[in-house]
């Protein structure tokens, strides 16, 4: 049987359409994906000796395999209501890829001066930025006065500054 795409068309568009709105497709996406099934047909065309039978078979089996794509690119998808103002800040706030990259560069530095520092120094500096703690309980945890253990956590600040160029 020689492949007639205008009858397969009027045949089986309506079936495969239903077949795609079956798996959750809305009317409009299986409409769109029933065209895709036969314009991936008519640029791979199968062999001209196919029986009806096969013909019906192959074009489901391409509507199903194009909508297991759909399913998967909508769920790599992120959907906003862009019309919602916390949206729009979202999106404006978000940063870019060249920003993305600098911060991971900056946090990069800033790993290699904490990895360089004298082991009190990096827990004085750590404890203070990191846990939040104030200077006198961090003096009293590594055994230091308030004095030294600030000149501590100034250096480091100073350290991380000179090899970051500021952040």
């Amino acid at each position: 049987m020689a492949w007639d795409f205008q009858s397969l068309f009027q045949r089986h568009a309506p079936g495969i359409a239903r077949s795609l709105r079956r798996r959750g497709l809305d009317a409009e996406v299986a409409a769109d994906l029933t065209q895709d099934v036969f314009a991936r047909v008519i640029a791979r065309r199968p062999a001209q000796d196919v029986s009806d039978c096969l013909s019906r078979a192959y074009l489901y089996r391409v509507a199903r395999n194009l909508g297991i794509n759909h399913a998967k690119r909508q769920a790599l998808v992120l959907s906003l209501p862009l019309e919602r103002p916390e949206a729009q800040r979202a999106l404006a706030c978000a940063p870019d890829g060249e920003a993305i990259f600098a911060s991971r560069e900056q946090l990069r530095l800033v790993a290699e001066v904490l990895a360089g520092l004298p082991e009190r120094q990096r827990r004085a500096f750590l404890l203070h930025r990191i846990e939040g703690l104030p200077i006198a309980r961090i003096a009293d945890q590594i055994g230091l006065s308030p004095t030294r253990t600030w000149e501590l956590v100034r250096d480091s600040y100073r350290r991380i500054v000179l090899r970051t160029g500021g952040l």
